[in-house]
């Protein structure tokens, strides 16, 4: 929910609420963010946006102090919040940002916890910094927090940018606060092979203008790649690394900072598979928007052979994304009343493949689902093109052996006789070109998990 300051004047809270000031504040995410925190820890507790232009913050803050037990601040009131506080924590007042306030005992008392999501994310991702070799692109007010927790836990810290000014800037600045750190400034064409980890606190590459990025390349001996970016979840930065290094977007970082929020609100700890949770969920509603907005569609189709995970990721996909899912083996089953196994007896191959056309005209015009393909589906281009009008293809590149293990079992299969194996690899050597040439997007993995990733990052 997003409210106007004029709305936030007349609002009159039902139970406990908390809220986020900012502006323009209209694609912020962290109502539902908070929602679903909300939900794990049980409590029973509103919150929403407020648009708050920036010379009616004290106003706004006078009638948070009566209406609200908490607040987040998002840009550009992060540094001007300040003067409405009456205490500041140590490490927010050193950054000069406060990102999360509690009202206790009639006092308004600022955090920045934005520091908490950004190391929590490496420790997430089990990367120690002391004694590294740390990028940072960007001077900002979130490379100033990465910065500050880089240079605190050990690293050497190397700002870059495409000006060195307001890097070295930021260099003294940091310097002054911890004077025993390793921080400097370097042109971007000039980091270290050594360089062990890079972050980009900078908007370059964020949703529309995808193409922007802060590097040109990676120094050779990266081996973790960090982007406060979320939208898209695989940024051109990202992008850059090899398949072999590690890479997260910033939508970790959101989601670790709600929480320490309501740490300090409540004393709430969450568990880990709680905050993977609400990663996932966040991951799917944010796959969701991409798919409106960048793309024009409404629905994923999952394309790829048989015994590649089709029908299991797809339901998953669907309970997270809350779609409808559509098998299309069974749904072609349950409109012929028999067995794909006796269709192919009765008509043949060719036989079939009409009726699956005919299935594809009725499908594809639903909307909001997940769509699992026969592993023959995209033979013929008709087909292809109904599943791509309305959603996005994306092809499960499964390795061959999990797919031999998938189907080691399975006899139901009309299209495999005789020698299994040598009929499943000679098929699949025949078909994977076509999946490759007529999908949107291709994904690999072998966990269920690593698999979902994927696909939200594809999107």
């Amino acid at each position: 929910m997003i409210m106007t300051l004029e709305e936030f004047r007349k609002f009159q809270p039902k139970k406990t609420t908390f809220a986020l000031f900012g502006h323009p504040i209209a694609h912020t995410m962290s109502p539902e963010l908070h929602g679903m925190l909300f939900s794990e820890s049980k409590r029973d507790c509103d919150y929403f946006a407020v648009d708050v232009p920036p010379e009616d913050l004290g106003e706004a803050m006078e009638i948070a102090s009566r209406t609200c037990g908490g607040l987040n601040l998002t840009i550009p009131h992060k540094k001007a919040v300040f003067d409405y506080l009456d205490a500041v924590d140590e490490t927010a007042r050193n950054l000069g940002s406060v990102n999360t306030v509690h009202f206790q005992d009639d006092k308004a008392i600022g955090y920045n916890t934005d520091i908490l999501g950004f190391s929590g994310s490496l420790e997430f991702d089990d990367v120690s910094v002391s004694g590294k070799t740390a990028v940072v692109c960007g001077y900002g007010g979130v490379s100033r927090v990465i910065c500050y927790h880089l240079a605190n836990a050990g690293a050497k810290v190397l700002i870059t940018g495409r000006n060195l000014a307001k890097a070295k800037e930021l260099r003294n600045e940091l310097r002054g606060y911890l004077p025993q750190a390793d921080i400097d400034i370097m042109p971007s064409t000039q980091l270290p092979r050594a360089t062990s980890i890079v972050v980009n606190g900078t908007p370059l590459g964020m949703y529309p203008h995808e193409d922007g990025c802060p590097l040109q390349k990676l120094p050779s001996g990266v081996r973790y790649v960090f982007d406060t970016i979320y939208n898209p979840p695989n940024t051109s930065t990202m992008k850059l690394a090899p398949y072999h290094v590690k890479t997260r977007n910033g939508l970790l970082m959101l989601v670790l900072q709600a929480a320490f929020a309501q740490t300090i609100w409540f004393g709430t700890q969450f568990e880990h598979t709680s905050l993977t949770r609400i990663l996932r969920m966040l991951s799917g509603d944010m796959a969701k928007k991409r798919l409106h907005d960048v793309y024009g569609k409404s629905n994923i189709v999952l394309c790829g052979f048989m015994g590649s995970g089709k029908t299991t990721i797809g339901r998953k996909l669907a309970r997270t994304l809350r779609y409808d899912f559509i098998d299309m083996d069974d749904y072609l089953e349950a409109r012929e009343g028999k067995k794909i196994s006796d269709i192919f007896a009765e008509v043949g191959e060719s036989g079939f493949r009409d009726i699956e056309t005919q299935c594809a005209h009725e499908v594809s015009e639903k909307r909001h689902c997940v769509i699992a393909l026969g592993g023959g589906a995209i033979l013929r281009e008709e087909n292809v093109a109904l599943y791509k009008k309305h959603g996005l293809l994306i092809h499960l590149n499964t390795p061959f052996y999990r797919i031999v293990q998938n189907l080691s079992r399975d006899t139901s299969r009309p299209l495999l006789k005789g020698d299994k194996e040598n009929q499943t690899r000679l098929l699949y050597n025949q078909r994977k070109p076509l999946y490759l040439h007529c999908a949107d997007r291709s994904v690999c993995g072998t966990r269920i998990s690593e698999i979902m990733e994927a696909v939200f990052r594809a999107i």
